[in-house]
């Protein structure tokens, strides 16, 4: 009995203490490794979310002008009335898209067929691994007129847009019978919400288009015709007061606007019609690949972008792809994601 009673009041042995130690060391030693693991887990999810919401806004972005690419109002119409600036801004039946393997292949400074912009862009330092892409066409919301014209030389009054027409603007106006564009040489504010498109003869020095060959647009347009605001709007990966990533130039403000410096790089490719049967048969050309007279023939664009995470990814949490487009992707511990979209070209 006594010896009994001394066992019950005499606790763990040594070998019982040290089985208990160990177990316990495991359940803590698994629930920190799973609190880690869950850890990183999290954060790697927060940032591929980052990633994906950032390239996103820059595809969207990029989207809604190759879209609108080639908007000519009206046009094709049975009678384009062109001509009349003294100098030719764009030949509308190129198409409104035209782009360029990487920063390396730009024409040279001053070309006479290289689309307005060219020379910021390339001022830029362009990425040598990217791809450029310029397309043309009404940007902005369209107006109409307010009233009808006696003839060619008069003002185009228009309802007053969304988005204000500013002194050296190329200006469009058709009624899907006649198509014409001019140089607004000056905005005047008209009655109640009217403003007045002047388009005065003349040279204009240094701008888009260099003012008109005479005051007539060449025919007279009838209440409610449409009028829309021309511009080439480029796309780039370049280097701007040294901060680089993924710019948009447009021709019109002639400053490189920084959409996103995570974008690293960027490669385009381009689905064409060869037979002119409105469906696509020729895929995923590079730049390098359309001939000069194939560019009205694009239908849609495929956009691929490598978007880098805000903050470096945790210590043995990195997930990166090695590769992209044919350039190495950094070793540097931040996560690199691929991203595509494909757009149609709306108007082509």
């Amino acid at each position: 009995m006594t010896t009994d009673l001394r066992r019950r009041n005499g606790g763990f042995t040594l070998v019982e203490l040290m089985i208990a130690l160990v177990l316990g060391l495991i359940v803590v030693g698994g629930s920190l490794a799973l609190f880690v693991t869950q850890r990183v887990t999290n954060r790697m999810s927060g940032q591929m979310s980052d990633v994906q919401a950032e390239g996103r806004i820059a595809m969207d972005g990029m989207a809604r002008d190759i879209r609108a690419a080639g908007d000519f109002g009206c046009w094709p119409v049975a009678n384009p009335i062109d001509g009349r600036l003294n100098q030719m801004v764009f030949d509308v039946t190129k198409g409104g898209i035209k782009a360029y393997l990487n920063g390396t292949t730009l024409p040279a400074a001053g070309a006479a067929d290289a689309p307005y912009g060219l020379d910021v862009v390339r001022a830029a330092n362009p990425d040598a691994n990217s791809g450029v892409l310029v397309v043309t066409g009404i940007n902005g919301t369209l107006t109409r007129t307010s009233d009808d014209m006696a003839d060619g030389t008069v003002d185009v009054v228009v309802k007053t847009p969304l988005e204000p027409f500013k002194a050296h603007d190329i200006a469009v106006v058709t009624d899907c019978v006649n198509w014409a564009k001019f140089q607004v040489t000056d905005v005047l504010a008209g009655s109640a919400d009217k403003v007045n498109l002047k388009h005065a003869g003349g040279a204009l020095s240094g701008v888009w288009g260099q003012g008109n060959q005479d005051g007539n647009i060449g025919a007279k347009f009838r209440k409610d015709s449409s009028v829309g605001r021309l511009d080439s709007v480029w796309w780039f990966i370049g280097t701007v007061n040294n901060q680089k990533g993924l710019y948009r130039l447009s021709a019109r403000d002639g400053a490189p606007a920084l959409v996103s410096a995570r974008i690293y790089a960027m490669q385009l490719t381009y689905d064409l019609d060869t037979n002119d049967d409105a469906i696509a048969d020729d895929l995923d050309n590079k730049a390098s690949d359309v001939g000069l007279t194939d560019w009205p023939k694009v239908r849609s664009v495929s956009l691929q972008m490598l978007v880098q995470s805000e903050k470096t990814a945790d210590a043995g949490g990195k997930v990166s792809v090695t590769e992209f487009a044919g350039v190495t992707v950094p070793t540097d511990k931040y996560l690199y994601l691929p991203l595509q979209m494909n757009v149609a070209v709306r108007n082509q």
